[in-house]
């Protein structure tokens, strides 16, 4: 199995070994208020969208896919298809939260060639398709 992302014309194989940090998630909301009585409101519903899925280390992958990655990352509303082991989602990087794409370099070094490995985390939100 694998991980991908996708925007329909361009495809990247990320690092099979990516956590889905924040996998356990609920999509229920709920808002709480009390009324003039002093009773309590309680309004709750399932959300559709807008689950949050944070793929973090460990995994290491090549430098050289990080333009096409920072290209969807700046395109605004840029959506993208995130196939991580076979389960499909919509997706769109999550600006909200601070950056939707970092990377660390494994090694440190002055002219990085084409074998240069980077430690990346992704934050992604769902959407609509």
């Amino acid at each position: 199995m694998s991980i991908t992302l996708s925007d329909g014309t361009n495809t990247i194989e990320l690092p099979a070994e990516l956590n889905w940090s924040d996998r356990i998630w609920s999509p229920v909301a709920q808002s709480f208020t009390r009324g003039l009585t002093g009773k309590p409101i309680i309004m709750t519903d399932a959300s559709q969208y807008g689950r949050p899925i944070t793929l973090e280390p460990p995994g290491w992958m090549l430098a050289s896919l990080e333009p096409q990655i920072v290209s969807w990352h700046n395109t605004p509303e840029q959506k993208l298809a995130l196939n991580f082991h076979g389960e499909t989602h919509t997706v769109q990087f999550r600006h909200h939260e601070g950056p939707g794409y970092e990377s660390t370099p494994v090694r440190y070094i002055i002219a990085p060639g084409p074998d240069h490995k980077v430690i990346p985390t992704f934050r992604f939100i769902t959407v609509e398709p």
